[in-house]
């Protein structure tokens, strides 16, 4: 049964190119359903051992030249691809419509011919031409919607399998696509319709069943969904996937009549168990389940059986990886990576791992106690060394940070990624000199890397060396003329400096044609309109950047001067405002400034002179 599980698994993927509903599923679907349809013939093997039918090509009259019949081309045609001889086969097929052109039967199967020659286009081209001519015709429109599978547009594919269902009520493959077009469009109301349909229209078809369980599920009708999943496993007794469902609805906070019952989730996981004695999600419920309810003993040993397990088992590891990992059951993944960890305390994945439930059920010193033992031959070496310095940092900790970020840049000091850390850390500590310094020996050795160039720019920039900034920025463009960070960066900086305004706009321009929808360089643009006195401009600019970034302190501020200067004082007073609330408590600078305006302009509306928008105040 778990053969044919997997077995049916890849051939659904192959024939509908689904991959599950995974955007809006509540679990990830294990196994799917079993399917019963034939599948369609691989494009190389279409043809061959074709038989001939006689009431397509009947035998040709008494004294007929055999040369004139369309039965002898098409034998002939069938001849030359059982030799690999394509053209020639083409040619025979074509000699065969030309002399009758009415059977859909050989224009399909020359369709096939060009597909499995790669010439996909005149394969379209011809089926499209095909279906306009009969438009009434099933094996014509299926063979239309497998062609487009990977076009599955809503507006593409729905009139069309909608007509397929029309002619062929009972067409599973067409019942499947359509339904999974309204899945992965989140139409769940029209899923459940379908299905619905196809479950009254199919009352034996187990996986019409399924997916209307599915619906019902995500749909939130629990009762509903329940007897979709019980009908499934009266059809087909052995699905594991029905089960794991109705356990999932057992669980959801949401379900009205769920029930949590741990006596009754480890019933029905040992269902599962009986069906699959090796299902890893089941094993591993079920060890979790008896942990839970004080069965400790018990658990540790099963779940230290799948730890050993799990040492040589990668699937394993990350069917528990992606039940509480990816799930976010964090508290769940520290009990099942700890006891796994027992049989193999120096494993670098049950370490990884049971450094990232520490991590995300925020208990970082247990985080790094986990992370510390992961050895440099672990894949993720790297970024473990890095979560330990930010968790160091979050605690409080930021000199143990850069201290474990000093040693290990003098164990490899030819890491980029290390060094270019350990001068964030440098800058965030206004460290600017060491950043500096850290920096310029990295381009030692890397002259052309233009991620450390943009970042020794940065800092030159912070640290007031305003010409090196510059300098630095026009080098990082002439190595990289697409690099829109550099592009913006220089761009602003003129900009700022009231400088070059033109060449400024020049370059924000460039910046915005790669990333059109970044925030931060729309600013920029702004920012350089209101320098050039185009104040309407600059406010149309300002204001989008505004609403992307979410009225991130600087733009919020660069916005309300351009209120100001356009006459909406009240606008521009509100935005201050949105500024200030925006602000860190650290830019002192910045929260002075505007501060100074705040005050400035309820003076002006103080005075009766001065023109009310109407808006009112903050």
């Amino acid at each position: 049964m778990i053969q044919s599980l997997i077995h049916f698994l890849f051939f659904f993927l192959a024939l509908l190119g689904m991959s599950g509903c995974s955007q809006i599923q509540k679990a990830p679907v294990d196994s799917l359903p079993p399917e019963s349809l034939p599948a369609e013939p691989a494009q190389e093997t279409l043809l061959q051992g074709y038989p001939v039918p006689e009431d397509i090509f009947p035998p040709g009259s008494p004294g007929q030249d055999p040369q004139m019949s369309a039965r002898y081309h098409y034998l002939t045609f069938l001849m030359l691809h059982r030799q690999n001889q394509f053209d020639p086969a083409v040619a025979a097929l074509e000699n065969a419509i030309e002399i009758d052109p009415d059977t859909s039967f050989l224009k399909r199967d020359l369709i096939r011919m060009h597909l499995s020659m790669g010439r996909d286009e005149t394969a379209l081209s011809m089926l499209e031409s095909l279906v306009e001519q009969d438009p009434d015709d099933v094996e014509n429109l299926l063979m239309l919607a497998r062609l487009k599978k990977d076009d599955m547009r809503e507006e593409t594919m729905h009139p069309l399998l909608q007509r397929i269902l029309e002619l062929d009520p009972e067409n599973r493959e067409t019942y499947l696509r359509l339904g999974k077009i309204y899945m992965d469009n989140q139409q769940i109301a029209q899923a459940l319709e379908l299905f619905s349909r196809m479950a009254k229209q199919l009352p034996d078809y187990y996986v019409a069943h399924f997916y209307l369980g599915e619906a019902h599920f995500l749909s939130g009708n629990y009762t509903e969904a329940e007897q979709a999943f019980l009908r499934t496993i009266d059809l087909e007794p052995d699905l594991i996937e029905p089960r794991f469902r109705l356990v999932e609805m057992l669980q959801d906070p949401e379900n009205p009549a769920g029930d949590a019952d741990p006596d009754r989730l480890l019933a029905m996981y040992e269902q599962i168990l009986d069906i699959e004695p090796e299902n890893e999600r089941a094993l591993l419920e079920t060890a979790l389940l008896s942990y839970k309810t004080g069965q400790t003993d018990l658990a540790g040993q099963q779940l230290m059986d799948l730890g050993n397990q799990a040492r040589n088992d990668n699937r394993l590891l990350m069917t528990a990886v992606d039940l509480y990992l990816s799930q976010k059951r964090y508290e769940d993944a520290v009990i099942v990576f700890s006891q796994m960890l027992q049989a193999d305390p120096d494993n670098d994945n049950f370490n990884f791992f049971l450094g990232m439930a520490y991590e995300s059920s925020q208990n970082p010193e247990k985080a790094i106690e986990h992370y510390l033992k992961v050895s440099p031959a672990h894949p993720q070496y790297k970024k473990t060394l890095l979560n330990i310095a930010f968790l160091y940092r979050e605690t409080g900790e930021t000199d143990k940070a850069v201290a474990f970020l000093e040693h290990h840049h003098q164990q490899s000091p030819e890491d980029i990624d290390i060094l270019t850390y350990l001068a964030a850390f440098y800058e965030k500590e206004n460290q600017l000199d060491r950043a500096m310094s850290l920096l310029s020996r990295g381009l030692e050795d890397a002259p052309e890397n233009t991620s450390l160039l943009f970042r020794l720019g940065a800092v030159q920039d912070k640290a007031g060396l305003k010409d090196d900034s510059i300098a630095t920025m026009k080098e990082v463009i002439r190595l990289d003329p697409e690099d829109a960070s550099a592009l913006n960066y220089l761009g602003y900086t003129y900009a700022d400096l009231g400088i070059h305004l033109d060449e400024a706009e020049a370059f924000i321009r460039k910046a915005l044609d790669i990333r059109p929808d970044d925030g931060y360089i729309i600013d920029s643009m702004g920012w350089v309109y209101f320098q050039q006195g185009k104040y309407d401009k600059a406010v149309d600019y300002l204001e989008r950047a505004a609403q992307l970034t979410d009225y991130e302190a600087i733009i919020a501020e660069h916005l309300a001067d351009a209120y100001v200067k356009t006459g909406q004082i009240v606008k521009a007073l509100k935005t201050y405002h949105r500024s200030l609330a925006q602000a860190e408590e650290s830019d002192t600078e910045l929260i002075s400034r505007v501060t100074e305006k705040i005050r400035a302009l309820e003076q002006q509306l103080q005075d009766p002179d001065t023109e009310n928008t109407g808006d009112a105040l903050p």
